[in-house]
């Protein structure tokens, strides 16, 4: 485990997959460009797919990539809750704890993030391997419609 690990709290009322996937995230077993590097794997592109500003990480991905920001900052607005500001990977999954509400709605955000980093994920596939082009309305509404299943 990382040094920087923290216990993991998983959502019981999204897709297993998608809990898994976070799992993977915080254990930094994300296939990104950079780990794949590190593990000697020959990766011909390693910027990130969504926004080519940046090489593509977990914490790039999922935090400062301006898809990532965007979707954000849609994501606060829907919920209502106070701007995500994501620095780690830690900062975007303890987002919840550090909310004043009630702890059904810390836990439908807690929830609706893991479903936005499946999302982000997905998008981030789409892109890599169907050379589908990044639209962010369409991730923001595949977020809103799976956390309403």
């Amino acid at each position: 485990m990382q040094e920087n690990s923290f216990i993991l709290d998983w959502c019981k009322w999204i897709p297993a997959k998608v809990n898994i996937h976070v799992w993977r995230m915080e254990m930094d077993r994300v296939p990104t460009a950079k780990a794949l590097k590190k593990r000697n794997v020959d990766v011909s592109d390693t910027s990130c797919p969504l926004c080519h500003s940046e090489d593509e990480s977990a914490d790039h991905i999922f935090g400062a990539c301006f898809v990532a920001s965007t979707v954000w900052n849609a994501i606060s607005s829907w919920c209502k809750i106070p701007n995500i500001i994501v620095f780690s990977l830690k900062d975007l999954l303890t987002t919840n704890l550090h909310l004043k509400d009630s702890d059904k709605k810390k836990a439908a955000v807690h929830g609706i993030i893991f479903i936005a980093c499946w999302s982000l994920w997905r998008a981030r596939n789409n892109i890599r391997f169907l050379n589908s082009p990044v639209r962010i309305e369409g991730i923001v509404s595949e977020i809103k419609a799976l956390g309403f299943l």
